[in-house]
């Protein structure tokens, strides 16, 4: 029995598209722009180096658009600019290890989200200090908002800390996924 005969560079060109439209769907769970994941996921899927134009015309976008998003995206350290010998274009290319492409899109947004809520707590903290409030400070209700925002900055905290430690090296994020996954099996 033979598999039947299947047009390859369609089949190709059909996850591809199917993919990159996952990854514009995804954008949101990133925090980033859905051309800025068009793009990456483009990148990431072919696992070719493309120039701007090569993007342009597989996307459907302005150079502008693609100029500004690979930008970002280089910036973020999820696409690296590439030089083919000969040839003036720039091209790039997406990392292909997806650990370091999880822990960099994670370190961002932990950047963006995690880092403010944390000053902002912190802050917090700080006006409701006994020494702060004065003579308010014994006030239960005062003391009621203290414990709250203590409990919740402790916890942020840790995961913070914990996160700080994942993200310094992926072979720590590596080996936590590899304990969790060991003791539910």
């Amino acid at each position: 029995m033979t598999a039947p005969r299947v047009n390859l560079p369609r089949r190709l060109e059909e996850v591809e598209e199917d993919f990159v439209g996952l990854w514009r769907r995804m954008s949101a769970l990133w925090g980033i722009s859905p051309t800025m994941a068009e793009i990456h996921g483009l990148l990431y899927i072919t696992g070719a180096a493309l120039s701007m134009d090569d993007i342009m015309v597989r996307l459907n976008i302005s150079r502008g658009n693609v100029s500004m998003n690979l930008t970002k995206l280089v910036e973020w350290g999820l696409v690296r600019p590439v030089h083919k010998r000969g040839d003036r274009r720039d091209y790039y290319e997406s990392l292909s290890d997806v650990w370091e492409m999880f822990t960099l899109v994670a370190t961002q947004r932990k950047r963006r989200e995690v880092d403010p809520i944390l000053n902002t707590l912190r802050q917090c903290k700080e006006r409701l200090a006994p020494e702060a409030l004065g003579a308010g400070a014994d006030q239960p209700q005062a003391q009621d908002r203290r414990r709250r925002v203590n409990d919740l900055l402790a916890i942020l905290s840790l995961i913070d800390s914990l996160a700080q430690r994942f993200f310094e090296s992926q072979r720590g994020l590596r080996a936590a996924v590899d304990l969790l996954v060991q003791k539910d099996e």
